[in-house]
């Protein structure tokens, strides 16, 4: 998968001095990583998407959630 990123000028500029124009890619994909943490995914916030114990198997609706 490709995605494309437009820089401003002076951001472009700044990392070709400090990594080169053939590392562009690989301190971009760094920057973001760094930026992107890991976070608690959408899979892991919400409650209702967590297995159920089997001695909790009741409707959703029932369930104390």
């Amino acid at each position: 998968m490709r995605t494309t990123v437009e820089l401003q000028d002076h951001i472009y500029e700044r990392i070709v001095r400090d990594a080169g124009k053939r590392r562009i890619s690989e301190t971009i994909n760094a920057i973001l990583a760094s930026h992107y943490r890991k976070k608690k995914s959408m899979f892991g916030a919400d409650p209702w998407l967590r297995k159920a114990r089997r001695d909790d198997l009741r409707d959703e609706d029932d369930r104390d959630i």
